[in-house]
C-alpha cells in the first residue's frame, strides 16, 4: 500500500467521505484541496472504495499534469484524448488518437480500467453507441470451426485493414491457415488453422514475429470508433436526401462517389448525423460503479463557452469560404446537455477553494461536501536547513512525516 494513503482511514473525517462514496451519495464536493490534494484524493477514493474512477479535467495540459501526479501511486491510468475532427478532405492526422481512444473503450468494455482522465472537450463529443461498436465482437476459442472468408469480412467490419505481413495496430493478414491479427502496436493475436478448426491461438510480438503466450481463447475488438452504423448504400441515400446549397452540390456528389468506394473515414465528420442516426459520449461507455471528479467545474464551463465559441468561428469561416461546416462541430453538446448526463453517474467536485454559484448541482454537491487543509510548500530548494527544522518540529509533535524523492532517470 502506498505510505501516503495507508493512514488516511484513521481521519474520521475521510471515513466519513468514504462512507457516502459506498452508498452512492452524489453530487458531493470536496474543497481545500491543491492540484496534489485532488490526486492524492481521486487515488484514495478508487484505492478504498474499489471503484474505478474518472477524471475530467478543462484542458489537455491539467490532463498530462494529473496523469504525471498519479503515476505515482503506480497503477495504471489510461488517458481519453479529444477526437481532432477533420474540416477539409484529407487526413492531417496519424490514427494514434483514434487508436488511444479505442483502447480505452475496449478496457472499459472488457471491465479492466481502474483510473481514466480525459479533458471536458472530449467528453463532450459525440460518438458511435456501444451497441453498434461492440456488435461484431469475435470471440475465439481453440477448436472453432471458422469459414475464413466470412472471417475476414468480420475483420474488416471491426475496422481491419488487410496487409501481406503485419506491421502495426489494425491490421491483419492471412497466409495460408495462419491469421496475424495486431490487437496492439506492439503485440497481436496469431490463429492457426488445421482446415476450418482453430488448431492453435497465441500472442506474438509484432517486431520479432516469436510467439509470447499460448492462448485457449481470445476477443477480437474494433480496431478504431469509426464502424459502419449501417451499410454504405444507406448512408449514400441519407445524404443525397438532404438539402445542400446549390455551390456544394457538385462537392457533394464527389464526397457520395468516394464513400461508394469505401474510402469514407475523412467523410464521417462532414457527414456526421448521416453515419451515426444515434449517438453517444464517453459517459455512457463508463458503467454503472464509475465515479466521476470535476476538476474545477468553474474552469470546466469556461473551457466549454470556449469550445462553443472557437466552434461558431470555425463554422462561420468555413461557410464564408464556400465549404461544407461538418455537422460533428454542430452535434457537440453543450453544457446544460452535459449537467444532464452527469447526474446519472456519481459525481465528485475537485476545488481548490469554495466555490460561488456556478449550476444547481454544484451547489448541491457544496451542501454534500467536506472541507479539507491541503497547502503546498516550495521554498525549501535552497534551505536545507530550515526543511530540516520543519521536519523535527513535524517529528517532535508526534505527525507522521513523509519523505518523497525523485527518481533519477
Amino acid at each position: 500500500m502506498n505510505p501516503l494513503i495507508k493512514n488516511m482511514p484513521n481521519i474520521k473525517k475521510f471515513n466519513d467521505y468514504m462512507f457516502d462514496i459506498k452508498t452512492g451519495k452524489t453530487p458531493m464536493m470536496l474543497s481545500g484541496l491543491t492540484d496534489s490534494g485532488k490526486v492524492h484524493f481521486s487515488y484514495a477514493t478508487r484505492f478504498y472504495s474499489e471503484k474505478p474512477i474518472c477524471i475530467i479535467t478543462y484542458n489537455e495540459l491539467q490532463a498530462k499534469k494529473l496523469i504525471k501526479d498519479l503515476a505515482f501511486f503506480g497503477e495504471k491510468i489510461e488517458y481519453f484524448p479529444k477526437r481532432e475532427i477533420i474540416t477539409f478532405d484529407y487526413l492531417t492526422e496519424s490514427k494514434d488518437r483514434l487508436f488511444d481512444r479505442i483502447s480505452v473503450l475496449n478496457h472499459i468494455s472488457e471491465k479492466k480500467t481502474k483510473m481514466i482522465v480525459t479533458t471536458i472537450e472530449a467528453v463532450m463529443q459525440k460518438m458511435i453507441i456501444k451497441e453498434k461498436l461492440y456488435e461484431h465482437v469475435t470471440r475465439l476459442k481453440v477448436g472453432d470451426t471458422i469459414n475464413l472468408n466470412d472471417f475476414k469480412e468480420k475483420l474488416i467490419s471491426l475496422g481491419y485493414e488487410r496487409y501481406d505481413l503485419v506491421e502495426g495496430k489494425g491490421q491483419f493478414s492471412v497466409r495460408g491457415g495462419i491469421i496475424d491479427i495486431a490487437t496492439t502496436g506492439t503485440n497481436g493475436i496469431r490463429i492457426e488453422l488445421w482446415g476450418d478448426e482453430i488448431d492453435s491461438i497465441r500472442k506474438f510480438n509484432i517486431m520479432s514475429q516469436r510467439t509470447t503466450e499460448m492462448l485457449e481463447t481470445a476477443q477480437i475488438f474494433p480496431a478504431y470508433e469509426f464502424l459502419l452504423e449501417t451499410d454504405l448504400n444507406t448512408i449514400v441515400q441519407r445524404i443525397v436526401e438532404k438539402d445542400y446549397p446549390e455551390a456544394l452540390q457538385e462537392k457533394v456528389k464527389s464526397d457520395i462517389e468516394q464513400i461508394k468506394t469505401g474510402d469514407y473515414l475523412n467523410k464521417i465528420d462532414k457527414y456526421f448525423d448521416v453515419f451515426y442516426e444515434n449517438t453517444s459520449t464517453l459517459l455512457d461507455y463508463l458503467q454503472e460503479d464509475f465515479v466521476i471528479f470535476l476538476d474545477e467545474i468553474e474552469k470546466i464551463k469556461n473551457r466549454v463557452l470556449a469550445i462553443a465559441k472557437d466552434n461558431e468561428n470555425l463554422m462561420k469561416d468555413l461557410a464564408e469560404k464556400g465549404k461544407l461546416v461538418p455537422t460533428s462541430l454542430v452535434s457537440r453538446q453543450d453544457f446544460v446537455d452535459f449537467l444532464n448526463k452527469i447526474k446519472e453517474k456519481q459525481t465528485i467536485y475537485l476545488e481548490k477553494q469554495d466555490i460561488g454559484f456556478v449550476d444547481k448541482q454544484s451547489m448541491h454537491a457544496k451542501r454534500n461536501g467536506y472541507s479539507f487543509s491541503y497547502r503546498e510548500v516550495n521554498f525549501f530548494r535552497s534551505s536545507m536547513d530550515l526543511l530540516f527544522q520543519k521536519l523535527q518540529k513535524a517529528i517532535n509533535s508526534s505527525k507522521q512525516t513523509i519523505v518523497l524523492r525523485r527518481k533519477r532517470r
